[in-house]
């Protein structure tokens, strides 16, 4: 019964931290995407984000791609997030 027991407690510390981890990538993608939709207003740009996928890469680094509308015409940007500080890094650049 113990077994049983400690193996519950187990799973559960596991399916939580998994279920943060998604949460918290959820987050960064909402954070990003306005963060480069608000850059784009600022240079007098109206973009349109379709999708954004963020894959984890090395340390707390994400490389993902970015597709939407740029002033009506279909763009795709190459992003990258450093989420090693207290806050993130974003680089993206239009693909040619």
């Amino acid at each position: 019964m113990k077994k049983f027991f400690v193996s519950m407690v187990i799973a559960f510390s596991a399916l939580v931290m998994l279920n943060g981890c998604i949460v918290s990538e959820d987050k960064l993608t909402d954070k990003v995407t306005k963060g480069i939709v608000e850059y784009e207003q600022e240079q007098g740009n109206h973009l349109e984000v379709i999708d954004l996928k963020l894959e984890k890469s090395e340390g707390k680094g994400y490389k993902g791609v970015l597709t939407g509308k740029l002033n009506d015409k279909d763009v795709t940007y190459d992003v990258t997030v450093d989420d090693s500080g207290d806050d993130f890094d974003v680089d993206w650049e239009l693909r040619q």
